[in-house]
């Protein structure tokens, strides 16, 4: 059985990301709202990167992972679409003196960042590369303690997809949830009709919750605008599923 990063395999990550309407007019429109310029950090293959080129924007895609970026370049040439893309650590980057108008994290990529000094380097080169009205925009799951409290031995199937060399291929998960420093450990098993577990794939995800999320954009000197419970622009209340944040940055005394 290989154990690897999910990033490592785009063509498995693409068929677990599947097209959502919602995310993509959601981040589309409010880049056009911001001005021209969009950076897409955590870009993978192009999810929210091709749209964005498509919506007229000017759009700069940037990924830790080489094989994602790759993969995004092909699916840009393919849609004869206008975008760059950039390997970088959104943990600590320096684009020299270029600034964005709006910067986007989605699809819960911030919750890749652990401790505290991943969000302050994260939140200090986002602000450094925001032009001075400039926006970051991300939203991340609101923490289920029903799913941070599952049984850590129990595989639950989260999902079947269809693999054009593959074929059928079901994926499984385990998670263990450690309290003291927020992160969810999980491994995901991936299996074909011709082989179990030929693939596992770990993730670790912090679980950000509501109190602390401004206190994290705050340490690195940015501050949250305003936040919404769904791609939709609706409130933030008990039983939305996400947070999406709007965040600035702090103004000058």
């Amino acid at each position: 059985m290989e154990q690897n990063s999910l990033y490592d395999r785009p063509d498995l990550y693409d068929l677990m990301a599947p097209p959502d309407v919602m995310l993509e007019r959601f981040y589309v429109g409010i880049a056009r709202e911001g001005g021209g310029r969009v950076l897409d950090l955590a870009c993978g293959s192009g999810r929210l990167t091709i749209p964005l080129a498509q919506a007229g924007l000017e759009v700069l895609g940037g990924d830790l992972s080489s094989a994602m970026l790759e993969r995004a370049r092909n699916h840009a040439r393919a849609s004869a679409v206008e975008a760059g893309f950039v390997q970088l650590d959104m943990r600590n980057f320096d684009l020299g003196e270029r600034t964005f108008d709006t910067i986007i994290v989605a699809m819960n990529s911030v919750l890749h960042l652990h401790g505290l000094d991943d969000f302050k380097g994260f939140f200090g080169s986002v602000g450094r590369h925001l032009s001075p009205n400039g926006r970051l925009v991300f939203d991340a799951f609101l923490p289920n303690i029903a799913l941070l409290n599952a049984d850590p031995d129990k595989r639950e199937l989260i999902g079947t997809v269809v693999h054009d060399g593959l074929g059928a291929i079901k994926v499984e998960e385990t998670a263990r949830y450690d309290p003291l420093t927020q992160i969810r450990h999980v491994d995901w098993y991936w299996s074909s009709e011709s082989e179990k577990d030929f693939w596992q794939v770990p993730l670790r995800m912090r679980s950000i919750f509501p109190q602390e999320m401004p206190l994290l954009i705050a340490s690195g000197g940015l501050r949250l605008i305003e936040r919404f419970g769904d791609f939709d622009r609706s409130p933030l209340v008990a039983g939305s599923m996400r947070q999406v944040c709007v965040c600035g940055p702090t103004p000058m005394t």
